[in-house]
């Protein structure tokens, strides 16, 4: 497999509508994906040398999904959809800050599934435009599909 350009490594929010339209958050300029196994730890000791050596044995504990950006805020209809799952519409909302998210990476397939909106961050300099960071956490089953 080629080497893939990091841009287009995408992260797409859905509408929540029926039949769900995702779309590109493009001003993230750099993102990351972590897929972890948890596990737990299950060593007993031998019964037929109770005093050996103990080799740790794990089994597969919780498995979670995160994802990071970083980019320019654009102001975008796209991250308004991003916002308003974080925070709600108004005052006595009670967004649950969850949103369905496809994960694509080229050349391999897509993730998708729900994800809990971590946190935004905003952040800005005297010359330069409003940045922001996004931070996601699945919030269950996360479907893979290879990429054809």
């Amino acid at each position: 497999m080629a080497k893939q350009q990091g841009r287009t490594l995408l992260i797409k929010i859905g509408d929540g509508a029926e039949t769900e339209v995702f779309a590109t958050l493009c001003g993230l300029t750099t993102k990351s994906v972590t897929l972890n196994n948890g596990s737990f730890d299950v060593t007993t000791a031998d019964c037929t040398t109770p005093g050996g050596q103990l080799w740790r044995e794990v089994m597969t504990g919780a498995r979670s999904f995160s994802v990071s950006g970083n980019g320019y805020f654009e102001d975008s209809a796209t991250e308004e959809l991003l916002r308003a799952a974080a925070f709600g519409t108004g005052e006595t909302d009670t967004a649950d800050a969850v949103a369905n998210f496809q994960i694509i990476i080229p050349d391999f397939g897509t993730f998708e599934g729900a994800f809990h909106i971590d946190s935004m961050d905003f952040g800005g300099a005297q010359e330069d435009g409003v940045t922001y960071s996004l931070s996601l956490t699945s919030t269950g089953y996360v479907g893979w599909t290879a990429a054809a």
